[in-house]
């Protein structure tokens, strides 16, 4: 049975933790264990822009005039249901615009990307005092919702479907702090190969309103060739990225988000620098 003690936090940071949904075309933090309530419908509308002048050839960091600063522009409708108290069914689409500014004369593209589907299930919870430990079960499909491009500098994507088979550890506890550690294996049905992901959030809430959420993400592919080796569905594309969201709940029923992020290393990858911003609706 849910603890009294612990219903207030959970109110309140909810809707916080809901932009962090599985990964939309610029992939933000991982998920946590918060759910939304049987019955629950959370609605959340956000712009995501990242850059970047370098990036990884392999293990080695270079830019290119051709190439010049590419720039990504999404924006992700994401959605949850509380099936249960227990399950939620959760989802998000993207619309994706990508442009560089080089000399080598690469299309601005931009169309509908990525949609993703899934379930969060918690199968194992223990209340301990002000303390709570939970176990989710997080698995998800996602395929694209169109024939966008996904061989160029400008790719709007990958281009392929993926099976997402994630668990989720999630602490938290009555004073507003939480932890949560996403991980598991996600296939992917042609290029490239498939990737281990790992994700840590920490986060703390402030009188109920505002969650402070530090982030660390880290993709590792299991196989591919390097960018100028073969076509880009096909790159092995590593990286690790930290940075921190925010949330403010201005009312039960409505909230805005923020959140920056930074690449520190990678292979295959742009040294992207992101920011997004966001809007919550609780039904």
């Amino acid at each position: 049975m849910q603890s009294p003690a612990l219903s207030p936090l959970r109110r309140a940071t909810s809707c916080a933790l809901f932009l962090a949904l599985s990964c939309a075309a610029a992939a933000a933090q991982g998920d946590t264990g918060f759910l939304r309530g049987e019955g629950k419908l959370d609605l959340a509308l956000s712009y995501t822009e990242d850059q970047y002048d370098e990036f990884w050839v392999g293990n080695t960091k270079m830019s290119a005039p051709p190439v010049g600063e590419v720039t990504r522009e999404a924006f992700t409708l994401y959605a949850a249901y509380g099936l249960s108290d227990e399950l939620d069914l959760v989802g998000s689409a993207s619309y994706v615009m990508t442009e560089a500014d080089g000399t080598g004369g690469f299309s601005d593209e931009d169309d509908l990307q990525d949609a993703t589907l899934g379930v969060k299930w918690r199968v194992w919870r223990t209340i301990a005092g002000a303390n709570e430990f939970s176990i989710l079960l997080a698995p998800a499909v996602k395929t694209p919702m169109s024939s966008y491009e996904d061989n160029d500098v400008t790719a709007l994507g990958d281009g392929q479907t993926d099976l997402r088979g994630r668990v989720i550890g999630h602490y938290q506890h009555t004073s507003g702090f939480y932890a949560a550690l996403e991980t598991g294996y996600d296939w992917r049905a042609k290029e490239p190969d498939n990737e281990i992901p790992l994700n840590v959030t920490l986060g703390y809430t402030i009188l109920g309103r505002f969650t402070l959420s530090p982030f660390y993400s880290r993709v590792d592919s299991q196989g591919g060739h390097d960018i100028g080796m073969g076509s880009f569905p096909g790159v092995e594309e590593d990286y690790t990225r930290y940075g921190v969201g925010g949330y403010l709940r201005v009312s039960d029923g409505f909230g805005v988000s923020g959140m920056w992020r930074t690449t520190d290393d990678g292979k295959n990858t742009g040294d992207a620098e992101s920011f997004s911003a966001g809007i919550v609706v609780r039904l």
